[in-house]
Parts: C-alpha cells; structure tokens; sequence
C-alpha cells in the first residue's frame, strides 16, 4: 500500500509531504490553465470556422462551440479569479483537460478516421497540468469508460479498434504523466530543500560563530574576539573611543563562601550591570574569569558618565546571593596615547589600581597581597598568545 502511495501521490522516493509547496504548484497550474484553454479557444475557433466549409466539421459544430465556450469561461477565471481564489485552479485544469478529452471522444465518434485527436488528447492531457497520477488515472479511466459506453454506435469493428487503441494510448500517457510530473514534484521539493538547507546552513555558520567568539555566560565577545581585536588594531587605533578595562570585586569570596554557582550568579549579574550602563554589548569583552574589557565609542566625559552609572546600577542590584555589585574600572581616551596597545595596558594599569583601593579600604587586599599581581597584567601579550595558537591549530 505504501508503494502504491507513493506512484499515485508523488510522495516518492525522498517521502515528501506535498502539502508544503502546494501554493507553487497551483499558481505552475494555473499559469498552464492560461496557455492551455488559450491554444484551445484558437484551436476550437479554428474548427468552428472550417465546419463553414468542410462537412466533415460541420458535423462536430456543435462540439467545437461547446469546447470553445467552456475554454473560454476557463481562460477568464483562471486569469481574474483564480489569483484571489486558488481553489479554483483544479477545477479550471478539469474543465479544460476534459473539454480535450470529450471533444476527442465525440469527433472520434463522428469521424471514425479521423481518431487521432482522441490518441493525442490522452497523451496530451497528463502530462500539461501538474497533478498526482492519481488523478490522471481517475480522468484518463473515465474518458475511456465514456467512449465505451457512448461509442457503441459506430461500426462495430471501428469501435473496438478505436477502445483497444485508446486504452493502449492512455496507458501510455499515464505512464509518460507519471514520469514527467513526477520530476516535476521532486524539483519543487528539491528547491524547498535547497531553501531549507541555506537557512540551516546560515543558522549553523552563526551558531559556530557564537560560539567561536562570544561567551555563553554573559553573552559578551570572548578572548578569542578580543585577540583578533588587538590584531585588527596592530599598526593604529580605533579613533574616538575610549578603553575601559573592568574587574568585578569579590569574586574569589563569593566563590569561597557560597560555591561556583553564586559565583556564576556574580558574574552574570555584573554583565547584566555593564550591558545597562555600557549600552552596545559588541564591545564588550570577557577577557577573564572576572575580567572585561569596554571599547566604548565616545569622550572621556562619556565613559565617566558610564562608570557612574555602572556604580549605582550595580549598586542597587540584588538576586539570589548578591546584594549589590562591585566593579572596578580604568579608563584611557584616545588622545592620551598614540596606539591601541599602550590605551589597554594603561586602562588595564589603572584598573588594577582601582581594584588594589577597594580591597585596600574594605580591609581585604587580596591582590596587593598576592604577588603573582605585582607583575601587571598584559592584555596585549594575552592576545598574542592566544593568535599564536589559533595560527598553530590552522597549521
């Protein structure tokens, strides 16, 4: 049953819901009902014009008006109606398939020699409208049940050399139907897919970026985009801008006391305090467990002004372990250095100056104390260590 499924609705050999492009097909549909029913009124006013001097076509006259009359009214729905009621599309591609056929059937009748327009419109119809081959089979088995009951008045040897040979020719455009209608359905499911696939394939690329250059728990541009940062700027610095290096306060301690999941809550926190304050999340780095960098458009006023307002907004900031946030922060304008590496070990000098005050007059001077801290952290040579081995991971 699943085999003959898919041969009669195209659900084939890549399992295709046909559904998903259904409003393609019917606008392919009714864009054929257009050029189709139009060959057919000239064909049928052909005909209609010949019956004035051919007997033979004056004896189907009035199988040719009701052709062309049915073509016609075809031509004006499927041009004005069917674009505001797609619905309309199949049964326009009926009446103008069947309007083939039984015209067919019917000059076949009258004009026993001449039954190859009856051979033709079944190897005609099938395959100029798409459709599932249920359909044609549906059609193709009436046209030929139709003649066999209303050709029984011709010579009877005619009659059964007209069926035999309309069964053999209607097989014949079932199975050519089939096979054309059927790449048909596959082209619109491959274009879908292709649709499908670059926008996976874009969702991936950006995912991979993510990942690749912004850090998960705070949503903030990692080393690695700060390394190619610092790259970018090696030979001359970005102007107007100021570099503010950041240290949250009491990381370790929360760490201590409360466990890496408060810790956690800190920083998120603290990041949540800098996005506010700071605005443009771009150009903010995590460089560091605690650490972050700011490249923050602006004059110095400006970058004070943020500061002070990453004080009171982390100030007032309150969650599950945190009351209240600390941030230590250093700051360099651009005018006070000539390149970008001297603005980032200056910002980063002053910030750790800042940090040394504020555990200075809370009474717990870690840092000053600590003397792996004596040697100043080098945000540059960080960057260049981190280059260096991205460059040994291409190699």
């Amino acid at each position: 049953m699943k085999k003959l499924k898919q041969l009669l609705f195209f659900e084939s050999s890549q399992d295709v819901d046909v559904k998903q492009f259904r409003a393609e097909i019917r606008e392919e549909n009714r864009r054929s009902a257009v050029i189709w029913s139009a060959f057919q009124i000239l064909y049928w006013t052909y005909c209609v014009i010949m019956t004035t001097r051919d007997p033979d076509f004056l004896i189907c006259r009035p199988i040719y008006l009701v052709s062309l009359a049915v073509c016609a009214a075809a031509l004006i729905l499927a041009t004005i109606a069917a674009p505001r009621a797609p619905r309309l599309i199949g049964p326009i591609a009926l009446a103008v398939d069947v309007a083939f056929l039984g015209a067919g059937i019917f000059i076949a009748m009258h004009l026993a020699p001449k039954t190859i327009v009856i051979f033709a419109s079944v190897l005609v119809v099938p395959v100029f409208f798409i459709c599932d081959s249920l359909s044609t089979l549906i059609l193709l088995t009436l046209n030929a049940a139709v003649f066999a009951v209303v050709g029984k008045g011709m010579d009877p040897e005619t009659y059964r050399w007209t069926l035999v040979n309309l069964i053999i020719f209607s097989s014949i455009g079932f199975f050519l139907g089939y096979f054309i209608n059927k790449a048909r359905f596959e082209r619109y499911y491959f274009a879908q897919s292709a649709v499908k696939l670059a926008e996976s394939n874009a969702k991936l690329a950006e995912l991979q970026t993510r990942y690749a250059y912004y850090d998960p728990m705070t949503n903030f541009r990692n080393r690695r985009a700060y390394a190619e940062m610092i790259d970018r700027y090696a030979d001359g610095k970005p102007s107007g801008c100021c570099v503010i290096m950041a240290d949250i306060n009491g990381l370790k301690e929360m760490n201590d006391t409360y466990g890496h999941d408060a810790g956690d809550e800190l920083i998120i926190g603290a990041a949540e305090c800098m996005r506010n304050a700071f605005g443009r999340i771009d150009s903010i780095y995590r460089i560091g467990g605690d650490e972050f960098c700011v490249v923050l458009n602006g004059t110095a006023e400006h970058a004070k002004e943020c500061i002070r307002q990453l004080g009171i907004i982390g100030e007032a900031w309150k969650s599950g372990h945190v009351d209240g946030i600390s941030i230590s922060c250093g700051f360099v304008s651009d005018g006070e250095f000539d390149d970008f590496e001297s603005m980032l070990k200056a910002a980063d000098q002053r910030m750790y100056e800042a940090k040394s005050e504020y555990y200075r007059t809370t009474g717990n001077d870690r840092r000053r104390a600590d003397p792996r801290r004596q040697t100043t952290f080098d945000p540059c040579d960080q960057a260049r260590v981190i280059s260096k081995e991205r460059s040994g991971n291409r190699t």
